[in-house]
């Protein structure tokens, strides 16, 4: 999977919510809105390094193989909380 594709289906993802504009949304970078499904909210942890990261999109099929991806990787580096 492309970087761009991902951030668009998170884009997706957050206008289905409808819980912020779609304006808002659509200011978001690819990097920061990847980023941000990847980041705890409450501590700012970062649940996967980048090296990690770059390659779990590469491999992810769709946005939940992403998520599974990042929630193993996250739980072999000890990072999930």
């Amino acid at each position: 999977m492309e970087a761009q594709s991902l951030a668009q289906e998170l884009r997706q993802r957050q206008y289905n919510k409808g819980l912020v504009a779609k304006h808002l949304i659509d200011t978001i970078s690819d990097d920061d809105i990847i980023a941000s499904y990847i980041t705890c909210a409450d501590c700012g942890a970062v649940q996967v390094n980048v090296h990690t990261l770059r390659a779990v999109i590469k491999i992810a099929r769709n946005t939940y193989h992403f998520f599974n991806l990042c929630d193993h990787f996250a739980e072999t580096q000890h990072r999930k909380h």
